[in-house]
């Protein structure tokens, strides 16, 4: 392949692990990487097959198909210097790896969602059960054991905080459903 100023671009493909191995492993045999013996079987296939203009392929051209919702799917990103370390930890505070993080950032972004990494969601979920379990000890603990009425202040009180518990269990559990909706669906316009 030779080399210009032109950029490049990448043609990808994937292949099982014994495959790019071996197909490695031919690469070496002719002291070169991987990606330049496929550069050079591209060359060589294209230089047999003669002229193909751009337009007469089934395929259409990248800047084209870009545009089509759902036909890429994969993106290279160049960040700017110190964004990768800074999104890393970012990413290690989440308990994510650094590309699922950015690719939830940037779902999150392009499809004016809310969700939430998994693990957050996970805590989300185990806040709300712990507040309804709490919920569920204080409307015990409320009832009274006879006919006579409790302690005024007392029952005020435990109304109050049940009614908080309640509000705050809701709240976290819609923040949840939210989530999920907007997880599952790619759809969601509400922020958590």
């Amino acid at each position: 392949m030779t080399q210009s100023s032109r950029p490049s671009r990448v043609i990808g493909t994937r292949v099982s692990p014994e495959t790019r191995a071996r197909f490695v492993a031919l690469a070496a045999r002719h002291h070169l990487s991987a990606s330049s013996l496929l550069a050079k079987m591209v060359d060589e296939v294209l230089k047999t097959n003669g002229d193909i203009s751009l337009g007469s392929g089934a395929q259409r051209p990248l800047c084209e198909s870009e545009n089509d919702s759902g036909v890429v799917d994969r993106i290279t990103l160049r960040l700017r210097r110190g964004d990768r370390a800074l999104a890393a930890g970012r990413a290690r505070v989440r308990g994510m790896k650094t590309a699922s993080y950015l690719a939830l950032l940037i779902h999150n972004h392009v499809r004016d969602a809310a969700v939430l990494p998994p693990n957050e969601l996970d805590q989300i979920k185990a806040t709300s059960a712990q507040l309804a379990a709490l919920g569920r000890q204080l409307r015990m603990f409320g009832m009274p054991n006879t006919l006579s009425q409790p302690a005024s202040d007392l029952s005020e009180t435990i109304a109050r905080v049940r009614r908080e518990v309640d509000e705050a269990r809701e709240a976290t559990a819609a923040i949840v459903r939210r989530n999920l909706v907007s997880w599952e669906t790619g759809a969601g316009s509400a922020r958590a």
